[in-house]
């Protein structure tokens, strides 16, 4: 209990310093007992974590309801990513900023569940930090056997609204399905953690925003924070409606929470389906992941080993001690690099800082978004894509050129 009221005065003091500082604070140093023992880099797993539903498309004849198993595939990635890997009892501690070069690389599978789902299927995704000023976090992810992939970047800005951190994302996402050469493009919405001064935070969206397809169909979603008079957390309400249609009459609607159930109307207004986090068939599939003596050094689980530990058996003082010695080492690694004129190079993927070739199905894509929202997805940092050519490089031993470690 002692423990507990010094770190939650602790962390007043670290909010009256925010309060100083205007802009950006992505740099600034968190206390340690917010922490938690993962990275940033890890977020974009969370797409992966139910195998069935993120390749469910690639087996749906109708388009309206791929554009539905899209959203839902959507919404389900939002507790795991928002709560950071926590469930919403426990609440949510802020990640670890992924180093440049950061890497991460793991599978889902459901394989050994065929008896609860319809199809097996085995997602694997590949993350890098591939900005570190601003922070940018890239990722593919694929379902091979099914054709269905994806890749996404998030630029993140953190800023202070009152006694709430905001987090607002830069980029997108983009799901294709190659059965039926289809293209989804998708927002990565802003995130307010609210509460920070009661020790006990939670994340709230409180936007709209859309997935815009290449079928000619749009899921259009708004998110509704808990007010100060009362409400409920982590509120939604959604729709699908063709995209030509300026009433957007509803084919589906949705209404619930993104952190637990909500419930799917048909076009008359029945409930046609309830998904529920919490139901056995909808549980996410166990990660497969290297051990850390198999991972590479610049693989995040292994860099962080020491840190992640530390904030595990809540050590402040090792957690600040293990995790400058590698924040010291980056910083000495960019000096060097900058006195001997070299220029970062990424692992596995480029960024573009041109528009897309207007032909291209993406830039159509952003055609049916209006301003603001088009700028919001296209990020602040560039366009970054995943190269097949940088990968099948980096499996053949001739990936770019790095110092043996993190540390130098």
């Amino acid at each position: 209990m002692v423990a507990r009221l010094g770190n939650l005065s602790a962390l007043k003091d670290f909010i009256s310093f925010l309060a100083t500082v205007s802009g950006d604070i992505s740099h600034i140093t968190a206390p340690p007992f917010i922490l938690a023992p993962s990275s940033l880099v890890e977020f974009p797993a969370y797409w992966a974590e139910r195998p069935s539903l993120f390749s469910a498309a690639s087996r749906e004849a109708s388009a309206e309801k791929r554009m539905l198993l899209v959203l839902k595939l959507h919404l389900a990635s939002l507790q795991r990513q928002y709560y950071v890997g926590r469930t919403v009892k426990e609440g949510l501690k802020k990640p670890l900023n992924p180093f440049l070069g950061e890497l991460f690389f793991c599978e889902f599978s459901d394989h050994d569940l065929t008896a609860e789902k319809a199809s097996p299927s085995t997602v694997r995704v590949v993350s890098e930090q591939v900005s570190h000023h601003p922070p940018t976090t890239a990722a593919y992810i694929s379902d091979d056997e099914h054709g269905v992939h994806a890749e996404a970047y998030s630029t993140q800005h953190t800023s202070l609204s009152g006694t709430s951190v905001m987090i607002r994302q830069s980029g997108h996402g983009v799901l294709r399905v190659d059965k039926y050469d289809e293209t989804y493009l998708l927002p990565l919405p802003d995130v307010q953690a609210r509460s920070v001064l009661t020790g006990a935070p939670w994340p709230e969206l409180d936007d709209t925003y859309k997935i815009v397809s290449s079928s000619g169909y749009t899921a259009e979603m708004k998110f509704t924070g808990k007010k100060m008079w009362g409400g409920s957390r982590n509120c939604f309400e959604g729709s699908i409606y063709r995209t030509v249609d300026s009433q957007k009459k509803a084919i589906f609607a949705l209404r619930g929470s993104w952190s637990s159930k909500f419930s799917i109307f048909n076009a008359a207004g029945d409930e046609v389906e309830v998904f529920d986090l919490a139901d056995p068939q909808n549980r996410a599939a166990p990660m497969t992941i290297k051990s850390e003596e198999e991972q590479s050094p610049w693989e995040s689980r292994r860099a962080w080993r020491s840190t992640f530990d530390a904030i595990r058996r809540a050590d402040n003082n090792l957690v600040v001690k293990e995790k400058s010695k590698l924040e010291n080492a980056q910083r000495q690694l960019r000096k060097l690099e900058q006195k001997e004129g070299k220029q970062w190079e990424t692992t596995f993927f480029s960024r573009s800082d041109v528009p897309e070739d207007e032909h291209d199905v993406v830039e159509r894509l952003f055609d049916q978004l209006d301003d603001h929202q088009a700028e919001r997805l296209r990020g602040t940092n560039g366009c970054w894509r995943f190269q097949k050519d940088k990968e099948q490089r980096w499996r053949d031993g001739r990936g770019p050129a790095r110092s043996q470690t993190p540390f130098g």
